[in-house]
């Protein structure tokens, strides 16, 4: 359905055309005031950016102020060149935090160097400790020194080797009077073996039983007599070979008290003999041959004086 609307008055018509270019007016006055006002944002934006390009070239400035004042201070306070520098611990960590150099002091002022493995193991250390002894010690699974080179306090050298068990297996070194030594030690820490030369040059070998008791000994001797000494158990020497330096050969048999009771030797001139001593040592009974082949034997008093002899 269809509502026709009034058509308008001549009256209302002629209002309306009336008041138009009024509102017109109004509508112009419009327009310029939105001009007016774009115009006026347009030049605040510009003011701001102007504010900002200022307020940064005032912080920069300032940061040249705060960078050249640094370095000036820098220059007084910490030269570039630095001489010396006091600290009483270094910590040197990986990419993954892992402590890999320790350089500081030890306790009771002690000093040393510890360098780790990837997984921050100790495995080598250089120490002066505190008596006065430097030391390089090398270490295995668990911090468990293997091997260890050190000055003691006196300045003897010692070389230490060790075992997984910790046990010390092999020890070379020098005392301060000169004379050197490298000992052997089984699993259980007891020395078997000994190597050493006297301060005045003579070389001597030593083997011991699982107790540590000397059972064979070699050495050249000071007057260039070289010998050879078996023991038995309890440490007595009871058989003994030597050569004289002229190189007559003697073999000697010594009792449970280590006395000298036979002896059995070849003379310089190739003469064979054949002695026996009591107990305080005094030769009692002679056998030899004369330079002619014959046999002689002697006997001889307590006195050293020869009491019998035949032929």
């Amino acid at each position: 359905m269809r509502i026709d609307r009034p058509a308008p008055t001549p009256e209302t018509l002629h209002a309306w055309l009336s008041a138009a270019p009024a509102r017109v007016t109004d509508l112009r006055k419009a327009l310029r005031e939105r001009d007016r006002l774009g115009q006026e944002l347009s030049r605040i934006r510009r003011d701001v950016r102007r504010l900002k390009a200022v307020c940064w070239g005032v912080v920069g400035l300032l940061g040249l102020v705060a960078l050249l004042s640094a370095l000036a201070a820098s220059r007084v306070f910490l030269p570039a060149e630095v001489d010396e520098i006091r600290a009483r611990r270094f910590i040197v960590v990986d990419d993954r935090g892992t402590t890999r150099v320790q350089l500081g002091l030890l306790g009771e002022e002690g000093a040393g160097l510890e360098l780790a493995d990837s997984r921050g193991v100790g495995r080598a250390a250089i120490a002066v400790r505190p008596n006065g002894a430097a030391a390089i010690e090398m270490l295995g699974e668990e911090r468990h020194p293997r091997v260890t080179l050190e000055v003691l306090p006196d300045g003897s050298p010692r070389l230490e080797l060790r075992g997984p068990d910790e046990m010390s297996t092999v020890t070379v070194g020098v005392r301060r009077d000169g004379a050197a030594h490298v000992l052997l030690a089984d699993h259980h820490g007891q020395h078997r073996s000994a190597l050493t030369i006297t301060p005045g040059g003579s070389p001597g070998l030593t083997l011991n039983d699982e107790t540590g008791t000397p059972r064979l000994g070699l050495t050249v001797a000071p007057d260039d007599w070289s010998e050879m000494d078996l023991y038995d158990r309890a440490g007595a020497l009871r058989l003994g070979l030597s050569v004289s330096p002229h190189g007559a050969p003697v073999i000697g048999f010594d009792d449970n008290a280590g006395r000298r009771r036979m002896l059995i030797g070849l003379f310089l001139d190739g003469k064979p003999t054949l002695d026996f001593f009591d107990q305080k040592g005094v030769a009692r009974l002679l056998m030899t041959l004369r330079a002619t082949g014959t046999s002689r034997l002697i006997a001889v008093g307590r006195k050293s004086q020869i009491i019998w002899e035949v032929p």
